[in-house]
C-alpha cells in the first residue's frame, strides 16, 4: 500500500498548473489522480490553496479503464479516494506533509499535481523501488532543481535556496519515501517550515555552482549492484520536451534537499525511455501528451524484464529472444513457478539423454540443457514482466538451478560408463571427476550466498549531513586528478582494497573489460554453455575437466577480489 501526496499549488493565470487540460476530457490533475487510483493507491491527499480547494474536491479519481487496474475493484461505483487539504502557504504545505509522514506506516509518493508521467513509470516507482527513498531524475537543464549523482545515489540536491556544486542532473518532481525514512522526512519538513517562516533564515543564492575541478570521490563498499538505475529503458528523444521554470514554491525539491542533507540514501531513478516531468504551460501540456503517446510502454516494460547486468552468454544467446517467450507465457496466464518447474523437468530429460552413452544422446542432451537454461531465464523475466514476486519463487529458482546442474553431472557420469568402448563418448569411470566438480560448485555457491548475506548485513557507509539553513552543499572540489578519498582505513591491505574497489568501478565503464570480468567468473550462463558444448562435441571427461579448471580459476579470482573489497571497509 502507498500513501500519495499531490501538491497542486503551482499558479497559472487564474488557476493552477495542475488544472491545465491534458486532453479534451481531463486536466493534468484528473489524469494523475486516475493513474494513482489505477495503482490501487487507497489514500491520496491533494494539497491546494483555499480558493481552489472546493473545485478540486469535485474531481473524480476513479480509473478510466478498469482493465488497466493492478488490483480488482468491486464495481464501477468505487468512491473517490482523494482528500483535499487546504493550505495557505509553503510553510503550511511542509507542515501538512510532515504530519502525514509522521503517521505513515507505508511508503509515501510525493509529487506535483502538474506532473505528466507514463503509467509504467509510476507503476515501477510505486511497486518496484528499493531503499529508503527514490527520486525521479533526468539530464541536467536550467529549468528544474539541480542534482549531483554518484553511483545512482543523490549526493547533493538543490532548490531556490540551496546550491549544488557541479550538477549533472535534475529532479523531475516525483519523490518516494519508505518507512523509517518517513520519520526523517517529517523532521526535515518541520525544520524547513520553520526556516521558511523565519525572515532571512533561507538565502536565495544561484542554485547552480560550476567549478573547473571535480568533486572528491567518496567510495562506498558493497554497493556495486545494490541500487537501481533507470525506471525506463534507454533514454530516447520521444520522452523529452521543452520545459519552463516554476514560478511557485517547489515543495518536493525542498523535501528532497531535506532528505539528502539528513543523510538519507536517496536513489536517483532516471526516467530512461519513459516520460516524467512537470507541465506548466498549455504548450508544454500538448508536448507532454505527444511524448507520452510516442512511448511504447509495452516494449519498455518487456525490455526491462531482462536483467541489465547478466553475463555475456545470457545477454546475447538467450535474452535476445527469451523476453518474447516470457510475454507469450504471460498471455497464457502461466506463473513464474510453472516455468521454473518446466525448466527443471527439461534438465532431467537432458540428463536421461546424457546417460544413454551415445553421440546422439549427448547432442540431444546438450540442446535440452541449453533450453533448460533458456526457461530458467524466462521465469525471472516473466516475474518481472508480470510483477509476480514471491519468496517461494526465489527459493525454487535458486534450488532448481543447483539441482539441474547436479542431475546433469550424474547423467554425464552414467553415460560415460555406459558408452561403447572406443566410441568418442566413452571416457570410462568419471565419477571421481563428477564428485570433484560437484564439490567445487557447491563451495562456489556457498561462498556466493554467504557473501550476498554479508552484503545485506553490512551497514552502508553513512551519508554526510549538512544544515538545511546553509546555501552551499559543502562539496570538496579537487583540482584534477581526483585525490584519494579521505577518512579511509589505514594499512597496506586497506589501501589495496580501496584500489580494487576503484578499479572495479572504472572498468565497469569499459565494455570489453566489463564483459571479460563477467566471463572469467564462470556465471551460470557460461557454465551451462560450457557443459552443453563440450558434451555435444567431446565427452564427459572433457566436460568435467573444463569445469574444474575454469571453475578453480574463477573461484580464485572471485575470492581474491572479495577479500580485498572486505579490507576496504
Amino acid at each position: 500500500m502507498t500513501l500519495a501526496v499531490v501538491v497542486a499549488t503551482e499558479p497559472y493565470e487564474l488557476g493552477i498548473a495542475a488544472g491545465l487540460a491534458y486532453d479534451a476530457e481531463r486536466s493534468l490533475l484528473e489524469r494523475l489522480l486516475e493513474q494513482l487510483a489505477s495503482l490501487n493507491v487507497q489514500e491520496i491527499h491533494v494539497i491546494a490553496r483555499r480558493d481552489m480547494a472546493s473545485g478540486l474536491r469535485k474531481i473524480s479519481c476513479r480509473p478510466r479503464d478498469a482493465s488497466a487496474q493492478s488490483a480488482p475493484h468491486d464495481s464501477g461505483d468505487q468512491p473517490d479516494v482523494h482528500q483535499v487539504i487546504e493550505s495557505d502557504d509553503l510553510a503550511q504545505d511542509l507542515r501538512e506533509i510532515a504530519r502525514l509522514a509522521r503517521a505513515a506506516t507505508e511508503p509515501m509518493l510525493i509529487l506535483h499535481g502538474d506532473i505528466v508521467a507514463t503509467d509504467e513509470l509510476l507503476t515501477r516507482l510505486e511497486r518496484g523501488a528499493k531503499g529508503p527513498a527514490a527520486a525521479v531524475t533526468g539530464p541536467f537543464t536550467t529549468t528544474r532543481p539541480p542534482l549531483r549523482v554518484s553511483r545512482h545515489l543523490i549526493d547533493s540536491a538543490g532548490s531556490g535556496h540551496h546550491q549544488v556544486t557541479n550538477p549533472d542532473g535534475v529532479f523531475r518532481g516525483v519523490l518516494r519515501v519508505a518507512p523509517p525514512a518517513t520519520g526523517t522526512l517529517a523532521d526535515a519538513a518541520e525544520e524547513l517550515a520553520t526556516l521558511v517562516e523565519t525572515p532571512g533564515a533561507l538565502s536565495e543564492p544561484a542554485p547552480v555552482l560550476t567549478t573547473t575541478g571535480g568533486i572528491t570521490e567518496h567510495l562506498e563498499v558493497f554497493v556495486d549492484n545494490d541500487v537501481d538505475g533507470d525506471l525506463g529503458g534507454k533514454p530516447t528523444g520521444a520522452g523529452t520536451f521543452a520545459t519552463t521554470v516554476s514560478v511557485g514554491d517547489d515543495v518536493t525539491a525542498l523535501l528532497l534537499v531535506g532528505l539528502v542533507r539528513s543523510g538519507v540514501r536517496v536513489t536517483a531513478r532516471g526516467a530512461g525511455g519513459l516520460v516524467c516531468d512537470r507541465v506548466l504551460t498549455l504548450e508544454e501540456a500538448a508536448a507532454a501528451r505527444t511524448a507520452v503517446e510516442a512511448v511504447d510502454e509495452e516494449k519498455v516494460r518487456l525490455d526491462a524484464a531482462v536483467k541489465s547486468n547478466d553475463g555475456f552468454f545470457t545477454t546475447y544467446a538467450v535474452s535476445s529472444y527469451s523476453r518474447y517467450i516470457a510475454r507469450w507465457a504471460a498471455k497464457r496466464k502461466l506463473t513464474p513457478n510453472m516455468v521454473t518447474s518446466f525448466s527443471m523437468w527439461i534438465a532431467v530429460v537432458a540428463a536421461v539423454w546424457f546417460a544413454a552413452g551415445t553421440r546422439l544422446g549427448m547432442v540431444v542432451g546438450a540442446v535440452l540443457f541449453y533450453f533448460s537454461f533458456v526457461f530458467d531465464c524466462v521465469d525471472g523475466q516473466l516475474a518481472r514482466y508480470t510483477r509476480q514476486y514471491s519468496t517461494l519463487g526465489a527459493w525454487l529458482d535458486a534450488t532448481f538451478d543447483r539441482a539441474k546442474e547436479y542431475v546433469v553431472y550424474a547423467g554425464l557420469a552414467v553415460g560415460s560408463t555406459a558408452a561403447a568402448v572406443g566410441s568418442g563418448v566413452h571416457a570410462g569411470d568419471v565419477w571421481g571427476l563428477a564428485v570433484a566438480t560437484l564439490i567445487l560448485q557447491t563451495i562456489r555457491h556457498m561462498v556466493d550466498f554467504s557473501f550476498a548475506a554479508g552484503k545485506v548485513r553490512a551497514k552502508p557507509e553513512p551519508r554526510p549531513t549538512r544544515p538545511l539553513a546553509e546555501p552551499g552543499d559543502g562539496a570538496q572540489v579537487a583540482a584534477a586528478p581526483t585525490p584519494e578519498p579521505v577518512a579511509r582505513p589505514t594499512g597496506r591491505g586497506a589501501g589495496l582494497g580501496h584500489l580494487v574497489v576503484r578499479l572495479s568501478h572504472r572498468t565497469e565503464k569499459i565494455p570489453g573489460l566489463r564483459w571479460a570480468k563477467k566471463i572469467v567468473i564462470l556465471p551460470i550462463g557460461e557454465r551451462f554453455a560450457l557443459i552443453s558444448i563440450s558434451a555435444a562435441l567431446f565427452n564427459a571427461q572433457v566436460t568435467f575437466i573444463a569445469l574444474l579448471v575454469w571453475g578453480s580459476l574463477a573461484t580464485a579470482y572471485t575470492l581474491t577480489g572479495r577479500v580485498l573489497r572486505s579490507l576496504a571497509k
